[in-house]
């Protein structure tokens, strides 16, 4: 009677392509465990290496038309560049999160206002001017915003904000009949005010 066998060469190429196999497939596995390990290393390290600290003991306020808040946090890289504000010559940055409420201007709820012209003053507990300077707009990945990198010693501080009108910056608006806003007398014409207060500043990064 004849037996069924396989040819011990057969054998050996058989065992060495399962063993290449296994190795290709054993490399894949330690791969993209490793890349996996490196990309929550790298968001670990963005998470703790990031806080942002709300300013100012008022919270949210309602500015005219639009809610605003203000926080800080280290400074960041900005382009274009402008060495005053970069981020080496800077010791935090600053910015204020607004949003539209219902208006008659014809922007959006809960959006963005651009076109604004932010100007702000830091004082001292004693309501010395200690800095001052502009709020420009521009974006983070999370969205627009207003905001700078500015220098500042640690202290107990209050910031105004002083908001004009989209106006100054060339925003028209549509007044008549057919398509324009309800708001047909035109923007605000003095600046808005808003003051945070009670904003204890220590450097932590």
């Amino acid at each position: 009677m004849l037996k069924n066998t396989i040819p011990e060469t057969h054998k050996c190429t058989v065992n060495r392509r399962r063993n290449l196999h296994m190795k290709k497939l054993l490399s894949l596995v330690m791969a993209a465990m490793m890349l996996f390990s490196l990309s929550a290393v790298a968001t670990a390290e963005d998470e703790a290496g990031f806080d942002e600290f709300e300013l100012g003991v008022e919270g949210e306020q309602e500015v005219g038309f639009m809610t605003m808040a203000m926080v800080y946090f280290q400074p960041v890289d900005m382009a274009p560049v402008d060495q005053a504000t970069a981020k080496e010559n800077t010791d935090l940055h600053i910015e204020v999160d607004l949003t539209a409420n219902e208006n008659g201007y014809a922007f959006p709820v809960d959006q963005w206002v651009p076109y604004l012209t932010i100007d702000f003053v830091i004082k001292d507990t004693e309501g010395k001017e200690v800095t001052s300077g502009s709020m420009m707009p521009m974006a983070a990945s999370d969205g627009p915003h207003y905001g700078n990198n500015i220098k500042l010693a640690d202290g107990e501080y209050s910031i105004t904000l002083y908001i004009k009108s989209p106006a100054e910056n060339g925003y028209l608006l549509h007044v008549d009949s057919e398509t324009g806003v309800d708001a047909k007398d035109g923007f605000w014409t003095e600046p808005l005010e808003a003051t945070w207060t009670g904003w204890k500043f220590v450097k932590q990064w």
